[in-house]
């Protein structure tokens, strides 16, 4: 294990140059001088696999401190790349093969690699290295695939947002704030209907809300252990906000039956306990589900 303290672009580049078959990159905020970094540490090795996880929230796009336009522009140098939005983001981890991984406070961006004051661990143990591996891979799997052909029409969203914002704030009225706020609502929308799940790290990245909340009740039960669904539901929508609005209930005859979301939840937990994957206490009120 190896300590990695400010300035760390060098070490980076050295990580880049190590990639030969496979690299996971985790970050909430990429930027274009980081990637650049990254494909020249590459040079001739660009059939490689990189999975790249990272928040395309709207602020963060809005502002610039996550980069769809070179996020793309990586799509079209490295073509094996896949890019996952996961909302709430927050590691900053990257690994190379099965050799190597760091764990790091930086972000890959200029602040990152150069003017912030950053630490972190370089570590070569294979079985540790696979470790981190399969949890970035797992919080992969509750993102969203963006397809490279996405990412433009992110960047362009984002720029419009950018537009509007300083429009509002130039004219303080009350109709400009509002477009900005619906240009953020579109972004975020867009993404939403990305929606991904599987088991696997590149998956289909138009599977069913259904799968999507099966793939994050998987997640809590396996992390939380055994719950009760109303203990669950919470965890299931700081994983899945885009699709638990708590703004949206589940209306019959003009009669409300609480929140759409979380009959929607039940809906999984029933595609669930029928495959086999989990069980539960039936028919006691606010039983335990677990996974077999």
């Amino acid at each position: 294990m190896q300590t990695i303290t400010s300035q760390w672009a060098i070490t980076f580049d050295q990580f880049a140059a190590s990639i030969r078959e496979s690299a996971i990159i985790a970050a909430p905020y990429i930027t274009r001088p980081g990637l650049i970094r990254l494909v020249k540490g590459l040079r001739f090795r660009r059939r490689v696999k990189l999975d790249v996880l990272t928040a395309l929230e709207e602020r963060s796009l809005e502002d610039g401190v996550v980069d769809s336009g070179a996020l793309h522009w990586l799509c079209t140098q490295v073509p094996g790349t896949t890019v996952r939005h996961l909302r709430h983001l927050h590691a900053k981890a990257y690994v190379a093969d099965e050799h190597t991984a760091i764990v790091t406070s930086s972000n890959l961006t200029n602040g990152g690699l150069f003017w912030n004051h950053e630490l972190g661990i370089a570590i070569s143990d294979p079985d540790a290295v696979k470790d981190i591996a399969d949890d970035l891979r797992e919080y992969g799997n509750l993102g969203v695939i963006v397809p490279c052909d996405e990412l433009p029409n992110i960047d362009s969203m984002a720029d419009k947002a950018r537009r509007l914002k300083e429009a509002a704030d130039d004219a303080a009225s009350a109709q400009a704030k509002e477009a900005y706020r619906d240009a953020l609502k579109d972004i975020s929308r867009h993404l939403a209907d990305l929606g991904t799940s599987g088991d696997e790290f590149v998956v289909d990245p138009k599977a069913s809300i259904n799968a999507q909340l099966c793939d994050a009740i998987r997640y809590v039960l396996r992390h939380n252990g055994p719950m009760s669904t109303r203990d669950m539901n919470p965890l299931v929508q700081a994983l899945k906000p885009e699709l638990c609005d708590d703004n949206d209930d589940l209306v019959i005859k003009g009669v409300s039956y609480g929140r759409n979301w979380k009959h929607k939840v039940r809906n999984a937990q029933t595609v669930l306990k029928r495959a086999g994957i989990v069980e539960n206490e039936e028919g006691v009120r606010n039983g335990l589900w677990w996974l077999t």
